[in-house]
């Protein structure tokens, strides 16, 4: 499956990413990986001329390369600036739809108890935590919470991380879930909805279920227009 293009404007880009590429090459090796950024670049050279980081370019945040959906390009340096304000300040909200065809009462090694009642209950539900590193090189992540022990406060990223999360259809023992975050940090939603016992599906680094198909999807985004500070949402549904 190609990228597809959600929105053009002469300020920014909506696109569509396919599950399975890359959003942005790894920081030392720019060039050769196949990414969204690098494809994107062609049409759209005008990308990499601002930014945080030179391999990221005006791209305002990242998807799992796992995870389809919609990613937020910048294509100017005062939008890009506008952009990331919004972000740091909460305001670009992010929709989810999370699939789990598992229900796992026992917990990955490295979990604590999960403190917010069942997600599957109908109701919404706010899950919040910190996060540190787990597993080989930290290839995957934790959540830390505030009752954890010390040592594990110690080596968390700082900041504390909300997932809100409702069940919206179950159906011969598959649930869906909406999962909506304004800040997100690396597999927030793969590691709370595996703290809740609902491990996505394809998600083989939190237990989820085996499958073709990977369990998440960015389907929505919210923000304010860089320009004329209107408020502009795109959906994939």
């Amino acid at each position: 499956m190609d990228m597809q293009i959600i929105a053009q404007t002469p300020y920014y880009l909506v696109v569509d990413k396919p599950s399975g590429l890359p959003t942005v090459p790894l920081k030392n090796d720019p060039e050769t990986k196949d990414t969204l950024l690098g494809r994107l670049r062609r049409t759209y050279p005008e990308i990499m001329q601002f930014g945080k980081n030179p391999w990221e370019g005006g791209v305002l945040h990242r998807l799992d390369t796992l995870t389809r959906g919609l990613v937020l390009v910048a294509r100017d340096q005062n939008s890009y600036a506008m952009l990331c304000k919004q972000q740091e300040s909460g305001l670009i909200i992010k929709d989810y739809l999370a699939v789990s065809s598992v229900r796992r009462e026992q917990l990955p090694v490295g979990f604590p108890p999960f403190p917010y009642g069942d997600i599957a209950d109908g109701k919404e539900h706010l899950v919040g935590s910190w996060f540190r590193a787990y597993g080989e090189k930290g290839s995957v992540v934790r959540p830390v919470d505030k009752d954890a022990p010390k040592q594990w406060k110690s080596k968390t990223s700082g900041v504390w991380y909300e997932t809100r999360v409702k069940l919206i259809d179950e159906r011969e023992g598959t649930r869906s879930f909406a999962c909506q975050l304004a800040s997100g940090f690396r597999h927030q939603i793969r590691c709370h909805l595996a703290w809740a016992g609902y491990p996505l599906d394809g998600d083989a680094s939190y237990r989820g279920m085996k499958d073709k198909s990977f369990g998440l999807s960015a389907v929505g985004i919210s923000f304010l227009h860089p320009v004329t500070r209107k408020p502009v949402h795109y959906s994939l549904r």
